[in-house]
């Protein structure tokens, strides 16, 4: 059964590195080049992405054969530029989320099935020749990717790893409201591993290895000064910021069929990319946030009705809130609140029918404080709770189920502010 995600990552940026201008001398002598670069990329940066594309599942049993799945992803990005005179260089990373899915009819020795590459993640080196507001490059680095294989009820999730390739334009553009920031066009190409997608009690598995060739468009931002001094009393909190956040959470799944009821905990770890954007009003601080996170929440219970265990796992989560708080000195209290979606996997361990990508769509709240460590970075610590807006469907064994969840999270950030 397709499942459509729904959820949206909002990010907006203002920017960043400086153009070193000549101003125009009333001389009759020609100006002198100067060695510094026209524009300079180095420093930290973040953004937001969306791709569309090809994944190539190339599936066998007795026999193979490959199809061509096109969809799209959406996710967010940050990374490190260094620069040495017209070259920068750097590391960059990102997580997406994926709609990518083939269904393959089958053949003689193929069992017919559904692939779908679920989310993905890339670690990447860079290099460019800066061109002013110009910034050619070519990228490659390593890929992680979770995909799923579904035969009827039946199904699993696996992990690939791999390799990645591509190329691509960073454009330096000063934009109405929203000041210097850089768009981005690519192309990435990943080769990923095989991995054996068991369905059954028997043992029985489909082999499964996915590629895929990306377009991607992105907007980033980056800052315009590399400040690392202590902040004055009284922090500036206005702007865009981005960072990487990590934590501990505890999900409980309530499942239900027309008889019995069972309720499951999960618990686990969790990291990912945040971002977003603060509006100051005197000592008020209000704006939006968006996050996405890969998961390792996993529980296991029962099936409702019958005495089989069941297993659940966690795997992503993303939030989109809004937040307001008051700023005293270098410290942020704040409350939010907002939208959840998470996805997870359900099996039965005795039969092995498994419902993969369940996505839950939820309200949240939450509490925290942030504190400025310095002009440009801050730490922050906060409580997420999080409640299903209503039940969804998951069959298992043939018949349907109800599932609710609620989440409670503890999470620990580090952002740059692009003020």
């Amino acid at each position: 059964m397709h499942r459509t995600l729904r959820f949206s990552l909002i990010l907006s940026a203002i920017a960043a590195s400086s153009v070193a201008l000549a101003a125009d001398l009333p001389s009759r002598r020609t100006q002198i080049l100067s060695s510094v670069p026209a524009a300079n990329w180095e420093g930290f940066y973040a953004g937001t992405f969306l791709s569309v594309g090809q994944a190539l599942y190339h599936a066998s049993q007795t026999v193979g054969r490959a199809d061509s799945g096109f969809g799209s992803n959406m996710g967010m990005l940050a990374g490190y530029n260094l620069q040495n005179g017209a070259w920068v260089y750097g590391l960059e990373g990102d997580i997406a989320l994926n709609v990518m899915r083939k269904t393959n009819s089958g053949v003689t020795g193929l069992v017919a099935h559904e692939s779908e590459l679920l989310d993905s993640g890339h670690l990447r080196a860079r290099l460019g020749y800066e061109l002013g507001d110009i910034l050619p490059y070519a990228a490659a680095g390593v890929t992680y990717a979770q995909g799923s294989v579904r035969i009827g009820e039946k199904g699993a999730v696996k992990t690939h790893y791999g390799f990645n390739l591509g190329a691509g334009l960073d454009w330096r553009v000063q934009l109405p409201i929203l000041g210097w920031s850089v768009l981005r066009a690519e192309y990435v190409y990943d080769r990923l591993s095989s991995a054996n997608y068991i369905y059954d009690s028997s043992l029985t598995s489909v082999r499964l290895r996915p590629d895929t060739h990306l377009l991607r468009a992105a907007f980033i931002y980056t800052p315009n000064d590399h400040s690392w001094s202590a902040p004055a009393s009284e922090a500036d909190w206005a702007g865009n910021y981005a960072g990487f956040i990590a934590g501990y959470g505890n999900a409980n799944f309530r499942t239900k069929s027309s008889t019995a009821r069972q309720k499951l905990s999960s618990d686990g770890g969790m990291g990912g990319i945040y971002a977003g954007r603060n509006f100051t009003f005197d000592r008020w601080v209000v704006g939006y946030e968006g996050a996405t996170m890969l998961n390792a929440l996993k529980g296991t219970g029962t099936v409702p009705g019958t005495s089989d265990a069941m297993k659940i796992r966690n795997y992503l989560e993303t939030d989109l809130r809004v937040r307001a708080g008051y700023s005293a000195g270098r410290f942020l209290p704040f409350i939010a609140a907002g939208h959840s979606n998470g996805r997870s996997e359900q099996t039965d361990s005795a039969t092995l029918s498994k419902r993969t990508n369940v996505s839950t769509n939820a309200w949240n709240v939450g509490a925290g404080v942030d504190y400025m460590l310095t002009d440009r970075i801050s730490t922050r610590i906060e409580y997420l709770h999080a409640k299903s807006w209503n039940y969804r469907s998951v069959d298992l064994n043939s018949a349907s189920l109800g599932q609710s969840r609620s989440s409670d999270q503890v999470r620990a950030g580090l952002a740059w502010h692009f003020h």
